[in-house]
């Protein structure tokens, strides 16, 4: 059920971008607003699992009310539109391919639009400079809107999806600074794993030699979010290495086909695990 799940969702969230308001998640930011408010403490774990607790003791009770009845359609019910409300909060490759159109058509205020979505801060306005930040961008934002989505959807169904999303939604709040401080935290322990083998992906899809000898040399990091990022850059790049990019635009589709097959090349395996008996 978890494969028919990522396939469905990841089809909607392609095919459907008029749908993607479904994903609205601002009710979520004034409920964790609100509750955070009114909790008396400095402590960022209590105020986190408080915020949290209503959500996954909801989809708990749901998971073990539905498993395995009516060979799992009910779950599968359950599954796949939460799945597909956690990925994002936009359609990843849907936002790449209008800023590769806007570069395409020279509208550069489209452009540096959807460079800043890509990016997640004020993109520059200098062509190159551009094009680098928002490469760098598709390699680390692939994981954190879709990957580690579906990596912890595979390991704990609904709730695995509904926490992480809802840890990084919080970790990007700025109104409490413990809580958010405690969110990143929480986000990057979960994004630790699915950035590695998100960059075992970038490296069996791309150019191995050059990602894994990338991996090798990347900076070493104290700090987990940098870690992670710097993994998924790193690898990404050096998995890019043997492109031959004639243009800027031809650049961003070759990053943008790198993640698409390393997120393929991981359901496949899911595919295989699922065939083989060892995950429903």
């Amino acid at each position: 059920m978890a494969l028919i799940s990522i396939i469905l969702s990841l089809m909607l969230d392609h095919s459907f971008r008029h749908w993607h308001h479904l994903r609205d998640i601002s009710w979520f930011e004034r409920y964790s607003r609100t509750l955070s408010g009114f909790i008396k403490t400095d402590n960022g774990w209590i105020k986190l699992a408080a915020v949290l607790a209503a959500p996954v003791l909801v989809l708990v009770v749901l998971q073990f009310a539905l498993f395995d009845i009516l060979w799992d359609i009910p779950f599968l019910l359950l599954s796949f539109p939460v799945l597909f409300y956690c990925l994002g909060p936009d359609c990843l490759i849907s936002d790449i391919e209008a800023y590769l159109d806007a570069r395409s058509l020279g509208d550069d205020d489209e452009a540096l639009h959807y460079a800043s979505v890509l990016t997640g801060r004020s993109a520059s306005t200098a062509p190159d400079q551009q094009i680098t930040d928002v490469t760098r961008a598709i390699l680390s934002a692939t994981n954190e809107r879709v990957f580690a989505v579906l990596f912890w959807f595979v390991l704990l169904g609904p709730l695995g999806a509904v926490l992480y999303r809802f840890a990084t939604n919080i970790s990007k709040q700025d109104d409490d600074r413990t809580m958010q401080d405690t969110a990143i935290l929480v986000q990057s322990a979960m994004a630790w794993a699915p950035a590695r083998l998100l960059s075992i992906g970038y490296a069996l899809s791309g150019h191995f030699d050059g990602a894994v000898h990338a991996y090798h040399n990347r900076p070493h990091e104290e700090n987990i979010a940098l870690a992670n990022y710097d993994v998924l850059i790193s690898t990404g790049l050096g998995a890019l290495s043997d492109q031959e990019c004639s243009d800027e635009i031809s650049c961003i589709r070759s990053a943008r086909s790198l993640v698409t097959r390393s997120i393929l090349v991981w359901i496949a395996v899911l595919a295989l695990l699922t065939l083989g008996g060892w995950l429903g």
